[in-house]
């Protein structure tokens, strides 16, 4: 007895019925899937770019548009997407035919099947080699497996036994199975025309670059190292992959016409930001303004002495429209762009526009104790009446939308904000003809300028800093073999070369890339080719973005050197703030220019770029030092004499605090001392310094004689840096003080110095050498 002559009864009837009504529902939904998905990819990738997904999180393990847009998400030039409307339609018919003909059930069990090992292959590369899950192609893979389950349900038979009647008629081609393939066939010759029809429809739309896209970077204030992750909410941490989707910088306003000198300023009213209007704090000056910012949160001030920082309540708004300009500077401390620019913004508005009130202004979050903050602040060359304010939570980051630090805040005379978002002095902050730069706008505003509030600038980038010099060298392990490898800028066989930052997650990334391994295959001895992979740590839930990048490397076919950047230090020596970022260098090694953005046709743009290097690239010198913290105090030496750091810091170094009485620091001496004798072989400085008095140098010997009987450890800071903060806030406590004497991180906690990744990445930053 076939299945068609099987007698049923009203139970499992009714259950049939109920079973091809859900899976017809089910794949009318995973069609419009489909659907929706496939005009997504086709503009993303060939029209309108600023096209996003809806109802999809983006976070560390979730990103359906990178997935989407990936290499992958493409068969024969065909989206995959698109591939699986037809076989959803033919299911589709097949179930509804099945009403009438129960024997075609065994055909939707078998394709239900078919999908569902598709289903996993697609898991795996979205997993592995891609590195991101996709939310709406896990809802197919869930659809695909109900398919053959809710079929063998319809059936009321054993799967197997459907199966047997598949394979009855594949031997043996019924009319039914020769239909079936027909009909495929046909679907899915229709959906490829329509698809590439609506392709062809779309016209290519750009959004202006993104002033940070795809970043491996930092926007907002990173968690020092070592230090417990940020709460919920808070703004990204160092190293956080930037999976969202880039927005759109809006257009940029037209230039904003400045008054002579001495002339009246015009008071602007625009919207607060955030479009929220709150209450401002009690000021002893009056109410605001009509038309002034409104500061919607408590904002405290930080001082500090060798005691410890003090945190006193501060009216800021009892500072707005009252006659004075004021410049904000959203800065995070560990952020060496921000650092740097905090730097730059204090000292021109101080020596060139002393008519601006100058604020410094830092968000904490809950796991940061102020004390890191005032630390940071101390050790940067900044002019000495500038004032730290501490922003809880990045509420007023958060109300002004300048959480990418760094950021530059003016507030005119009058109280109204004039622009938030400046992050260069050389900035362009509005396109020709109009043609404005920040530190034009900013002497404007000095002079009683108050034009119509700015809320979108073209996009800058600090790595154009770069142009017209040197590229700097550096030292970074190899991705594949760990071995060191130095980048050395100008060639030794007289080609330019392209230096490609870039991540293995990153959407723009998975577009560049694979043109640019074609581009190498098709033209060999063109150009040489060094790319810099941005790379995350490992995470305790297993996943691991070496492995993703590793794959991807592979399964790419790329030939070219790989540098592992997983310390961040070449990143931050070319001010990288964006993924992919590629640099054109010339054969001589100077930066002649820089791509910020995935092409469209990589072949069309490198003619020009190479005949840009023949024609530029020249002699060069070195690009201007960043300002770089500093630390700088004197202490007592196991020989009792007074010693200055700065003498000790004359090659790249670990300052390490410590004291006796610590629990962690006993933990975390003994891999310390170990890590020592290789450390200080590849030419560092291991130097330990106890926060304790200068008393306590009898007992600091004879504990440290227990751990090794070479043990030598400075006491007692003192001046510099120890008169303006208590050193011995947060121990234990290590500095990384590069060649220059630069504090280039801090790491807080007992550190894992018996971990290889964790040494490769020290040296990395210190630039030591030795595999």
């Amino acid at each position: 007895m076939n299945l068609s002559d099987r007698p049923q009864g009203a139970a499992s009837r009714a259950m049939r019925a109920a079973s091809l009504l859900f899976l017809s529902a089910l794949l009318v939904a995973a069609t419009a899937i489909c659907l929706y998905l496939t005009r997504f990819h086709d503009n993303e990738m060939y029209g309108d770019s600023s096209v996003t997904l809806s109802n999809c999180p983006q976070d560390e393990t979730t990103n359906c548009e990178v997935v989407n847009t990936s290499g992958y998400s493409e068969l024969l030039g065909v989206p995959i997407s698109a591939l699986g409307i037809p076989t959803y339609l033919l299911l589709l018919a097949l179930t509804v035919a099945s009403f009438r003909r129960p024997r075609l059930l065994a055909y939707v069990a078998a394709i239900g099947l078919g999908t569902v090992g598709y289903s996993a292959y697609l898991y795996y590369v979205s997993t592995v080699k891609i590195g991101f899950l996709c939310a709406w192609c896990f809802r197919l893979y869930c659809i695909n497996a109900s398919v053959p389950v809710l079929a063998a349900i319809a059936a009321w038979r054993n799967p197997l036994r459907i199966l047997g009647d598949l394979l009855v008629d594949l031997r043996h081609p019924t009319p039914d199975l020769r239909r079936s393939a027909a009909a495929y066939a046909g679907l899915l010759a229709l959906v490829v025309l329509a698809e590439r029809g609506y392709r062809a429809s779309l016209t290519r739309v750009e959004p202006p670059a993104p002033q940070v896209a795809q970043s491996e970077t930092p926007p907002a204030a990173p968690p020092p190292p070592g230090a417990p992750p940020p709460v919920e909410g808070a703004p990204p941490e160092a190293g956080a992959p930037a999976s969202a989707a880039p927005v759109a910088a809006p257009a940029a306003p037209a230039a904003p016409v400045m008054p002579p000198t001495g002339a009246r300023p015009r008071p602007a009213a625009p919207p607060a930001p955030g479009g929220a209007q709150a209450t401002a704090p009690a000021s002893s000056a009056g109410p605001p303004a009509p038309g002034a910012l409104v500061v919607s949160t408590p904002i405290k001030e930080l001082r500090g002495r060798a005691g410890g920082v003090e945190e006193a309540p501060f009216d800021l708004q009892g500072r707005i429209g009252r006659g004075r300009p004021l410049a904000l500077i959203f800065w995070a401390p560990g952020y060496g762009l921000s650092e740097s620019a905090l730097v730059t913004f204090a000292r021109f508005l101080r020596q060139r526009t002393p008519q601006y009130d100058v604020f410094a202004v830092a968000g904490r979050r809950e796991d940061q104790q102020p004390d890191m903050l005032w630390e940071r602040f101390c050790m940067l060359d900044l002019p000495p009446d500038v004032p730290l304010l501490m922003d809880e939570g990045f509420a007023l980051s958060k109300q002004l939308d300048v959480t990418d630090v760094p950021n530059l805040a003016l507030v005119s005379r009058g109280g109204a904000l004039v622009i938030a978002k400046i992050k260069g002095l050389n900035e362009v902050i509005s396109r020709p003809p109009a043609r404005l730069t920040a530190e034009q706008l900013i002497r404007g505003v000095a002079q009683g300028a108050s034009p119509p509030a700015m809320t979108g600038v073209p996009p800058y980038y600090p790595a154009t800093a770069l142009f017209g010099h040197c590229a700097p060298g550096f030292t970074l392990p190899e991705l594949s073999s760990g071995r060191d490898a130095t980048f050395k800028a100008r060639s030794a066989d007289g080609k330019p070369t392209l230096l490609v930052f870039w991540s293995a997650t990153c959407k723009h990334c998975q577009k560049e890339i694979p043109q640019l391994v074609r581009r190498v295959r098709d033209h060999p001895g063109e150009i040489n080719v060094v790319s810099v992979a941005l790379i995350r740590g490992d995470r305790p839930d297993g996943y691991s973005h070496r492995r993703v990048t590793e794959a991807y490397v592979r399964t790419n076919g790329i030939t070219w050197p790989v540098l592992d950047d997983s310390s961040g230090f070449a990143q931050d020596l070319y001010r990288v703030v964006s993924t992919p970022t590629t640099f054109l260098i010339s054969a001589t090694g100077q930066v002649v220019d820089a791509w910020f953005y995935p092409h469209e046709n990589l072949d069309a743009a490198m003619g020009p770029a190479l005949a840009l290097l023949r024609a530029e690239g020249g002699p060069c010198g070195p690009a201007p030092p960043e300002s770089a913290p500093t630390a700088t105090f004197d202490m007592v030496g196991p020989d009792e004499a007074k010693v200055s750091l700065k003498t000790l810091t004359d090659r790249p170094s670990l300052v390490h605090f410590w004291a006796t009485w610590c629990v962690p620091c006993q933990t975390e001496l003994p891999g310390l001392l170990k890590f020592r004798d290789d450390f200080e072989r590849m030419g560092g400085r291991l130097i330990l310094i106890s926060v304790e008095d200068a008393a306590a140098g009898a007992r600091v010997r004879a504990y440290g004689s227990k751990l090794d009987p070479s043990f030598r450890s400075y006491r007692a800071p003192q001046g510099g840096l120890a008169g303006r903060l208590n050193l011995a806030y947060s121990v234990p406590r290590t500095y990384l003080v590069g060649r220059g004497g630069e504090v280039l991180r801090t790491y807080y906690g007992a550190q894992k110095w018996d971990d290889p990744s964790f040494r490769k990445k020290v040296r990395s930053l210190l630039q030591l050498t030795g595999n």
